[in-house]
């Protein structure tokens, strides 16, 4: 089986992983990602997103957690973002990590034209 032809953009791209967020061992019982302040992690995410790794970031609508999609050179990389997340520091958090690669994307740059 061929692998699918490479358009330049999609080479151009840093590997894109998926990191799920959701309830460590310390988060607060019978509470949820809307009603517990997690604005450390909030401040964590912003940065990463002024800084150009994270792509989005989204909560869940019933509050059992966070997904990001985030862009790095590997997933080493990756994984020492989440660890030095303060929230998982303090085991508020916990994080999964899956490598992804985009399939079909918004692409901004051309009058939002789908990808």
């Amino acid at each position: 089986m061929q692998p699918p032809p490479v358009d330049e953009r999609s080479a151009s791209l840093k590997r894109l992983y998926f990191v799920l967020w959701t309830m460590g061992e310390s988060f607060p019982a019978q509470r949820t990602f809307q009603s517990v302040d997690l604005s450390r992690h909030e401040l964590y995410l912003q940065k990463a997103f002024r800084e150009g790794s994270l792509v989005m970031a989204a909560s869940f609508e019933n509050g059992s957690g966070i997904v990001s999609l985030m862009e790095a050179e590997s997933e080493q990389d990756i994984q020492q973002f989440v660890r030095k997340c303060p929230d998982v520091l303090d085991r508020v958090l916990q994080a999964r990590v899956k490598p992804c690669r985009p399939l079909f994307w918004k692409d901004y740059s051309t009058s939002g034209k789908e990808r």
